[in-house]
């Protein structure tokens, strides 16, 4: 009889020959059962799926790592060209008055901001793929009231106006990341959704225990083409030209996937766009409130 580890041995030998060819005569003359073989088999197999696995994930990881290494760059790389420019300007041109080398110094102070923005949302992007934060029921109108503080400012500028719901259902989450995902949308919707914008929130329970939160506007719509596009790093709503460095929606993405919800975005040119992502509803909402009582699934057209 062949011992345990010879067996393993002659089976891996045997399998590794492949298919049609012939298995060696030592495995019908030294003592293999059905039983051993099937159980090496499936230890084989458990071996390969792992290594298909651990291969797959690896992949993935080096190729995020390169996209986030190409993001690093490509965001960074036109401010610092604005702000040595600027500053090259300042030093070669002698005759400047003060008030332009205060536009200039001003125009630095801008970008250099803008950079520090940048920066932070790459170390959000790199926090939401590489850290887990604990997650709890989400006022979701304190939410929505801090982000509408802080973009004060922005609304005012482009005259916007937003309608709220009066009541939220209650979500799953974390509640600074969804700060975040609110931020995003809400300021696209100000910058693309047309002039002195008007922007509605709302939410929807859905049959599956999710919650659909969203933001429509009344902008001139996206193609189907750049839709597929926009979750993806780089990609800004180049339908107008403003400044935007791209990384928002790739950021809304990774937050809500990793909350175990998904993003999306219903828009046809000429009627506006409608941004959503859901979130797990929280059980008591769910199983104590009607599906009507935060209004019906919304879609682009509805209202």
């Amino acid at each position: 009889m062949l011992k345990t580890n010879d067996q393993h041995k002659l089976l891996l030998e045997t399998f590794g020959l492949g298919p049609g060819l012939d298995v060696p005569p030592a495995y019908d003359s030294m003592g293999f059962s059905d039983v051993v073989v099937r159980n090496e088999l499936k230890t084989l197999q458990h071996s390969n799926d792992l290594l298909r696995k651990q291969s797959a994930e690896l992949q993935s990881r080096n190729e995020e790592l390169e996209a986030y290494a190409h993001t690093v760059a490509h965001a960074l790389k036109n401010p610092l060209a604005a702000i040595i420019v600027t500053s090259g300007a300042i030093s070669d041109i002698h005759d400047l008055t003060p008030k332009e080398i205060h536009e200039y110094m001003q125009q630095i102070t801008s970008t250099a901001f803008e950079m520090n923005s940048i920066i932070d949302d790459l170390m959000l992007l790199s926090e939401v793929g590489n850290v887990d934060r604990p997650v709890e029921p989400v006022d979701m109108s304190t939410v929505v009231a801090n982000v509408q503080r802080q973009l004060g400012r922005m609304v005012k500028q482009y005259k916007g106006h937003i309608v709220f719901p009066k009541t939220w259902p209650v979500a799953i989450g974390y509640a600074p990341w969804i700060e975040e995902v609110w931020e995003n949308y809400i300021s696209n919707a100000l910058k693309y959704g047309g002039r002195s914008p008007c922007i509605e929130l709302g939410a929807s329970i859905q049959p599956d225990g999710m919650i659909r939160f969203w933001t429509r506007d009344r902008g001139p719509g996206i193609p189907k083409k750049t839709q597929l596009q926009l979750f993806t790093p780089f990609t800004r709503l180049s339908l107008v030209h403003r400044p935007g460095h791209g990384l928002g929606l790739s950021i809304v993405r990774r937050i809500i996937e990793k909350l175990g919800g998904q993003v999306g975005v219903e828009s046809e040119v000429g009627k506006g766009s409608l941004f959503y992502f859901s979130l797990p509803a929280s059980p008591a909402i769910s199983e104590s409130i009607p599906k009507s009582a935060y209004g019906k699934n919304i879609s682009l057209q509805a209202g």
